[in-house]
């Protein structure tokens, strides 16, 4: 009886459906398990060739010296140095390839990172949102790189004039800077005056001119030209002047103030330059309609943004 009973309840305690080959409980099916960069509690919960590291299946195989370029390209990126950084993370791509090894979307993402960040080279944004849609079709929905890619794509967006349907693909596009980029209304851009030293009498006079509505509106054209060049929003120039006492040339008359600019800063050819010479073209014959009563030497910076 006493056999019976134990051969009974072993009976009881043990799935049927299970096998030797496939025992139910020892993990998640195949079409459960968690795919690249995405959750885990152990490596049994990943798919085919993927490791549980941190509670996050990675890959195993790498290549060694792909993700020492990948290093140096981020080290290059984290001091801004962005030709560096996009020709390390070239080299990476290139041993990877040569080891006939699949390129790991982390280091994809990045590299679509290094090129968003240097968008003011339409090659290098163009380049850099085909690689950033690669990332995003290679990674899973909440993970860090996707969020981070759709962060620079925002970017060249709002920049470099990115069309965000295009993103909506299965595939990756021939072309992705297809619009132009969005500006700030001018009707919503400031212009700010300041001076350092600023002079008493003569500032609030400076920056009431200036504030002149054919003045500002002329300031702004400044700012456009700029924009259009550079795809900057702020746009900064400064002009260097003082007023100094001159005597009259007979005693029985007065004497005057007398403005002397400074030469233009030496700039190298560009959006910076064009806009200083556009700024001074409009502020210094309109400091020259004032009437000076001080003697001072002053830097004006005007701000367009």
């Amino acid at each position: 009886m006493k056999g019976t009973l134990v051969v009974l309840l072993f009976a009881l305690g043990c799935d049927s459906k299970a096998t030797a080959t496939d025992p139910q409980g020892a993990g998640p099916r195949p079409e459960q398990k968690s795919k690249e960069y995405e959750s885990c509690g152990a490596s049994l919960h990943c798919g085919d060739n993927l490791r549980c590291l941190s509670a996050t299946c990675v890959r195993t195989s790498r290549s060694v010296v792909g993700d020492y370029y990948a290093a140096v390209g981020h080290l290059a990126f984290t001091k801004a140095d962005h030709d560096a950084s996009i020709a390390a993370y070239a080299s990476a791509l290139g041993h990877y390839d040569a080891e006939k090894i699949a390129l790991p979307p982390d280091v994809d993402c990045a590299y679509g990172a290094a090129l968003a960040a240097a968008r003011a080279k339409k090659e290098h944004a163009e380049l850099g949102a085909r690689v950033l849609h690669r990332c995003l079709l290679a990674v899973p929905v909440g993970s860090e790189l996707r969020e981070t890619a759709l962060g620079w794509l925002a970017k060249l967006g709002t920049e470099t004039g990115l069309d965000p349907l295009l993103l909506g693909a299965s595939k990756t596009a021939d072309l992705y800077l297809t619009k132009g980029p969005q500006r700030p209304a001018t009707d919503k851009l400031t212009v700010t005056v300041t001076a350092a030293p600023q002079p008493v009498k003569t500032f609030p006079l400076i920056a009431e001119k200036l504030a002149e509505p054919d003045l500002k509106n002329a300031l702004i054209a400044c700012w456009d030209q700029f924009h259009t060049a550079s795809k900057k929003d702020v746009m900064q120039a400064t002009v260097g002047f003082k007023a100094g006492y001159l005597a009259a040339e007979y005693e029985d008359e007065p004497g005057r103030y007398v403005l002397r600019f400074d030469p233009p800063v030496a700039l190298p050819p560009g959006p910076e330059a064009a806009a200083d010479a556009c700024v001074r073209a409009i502020v210094e014959p309109a400091v020259k309609t004032l009437k000076i009563a001080e003697g001072f030497t002053t830097k004006l910076t005007v701000t367009v943004k």
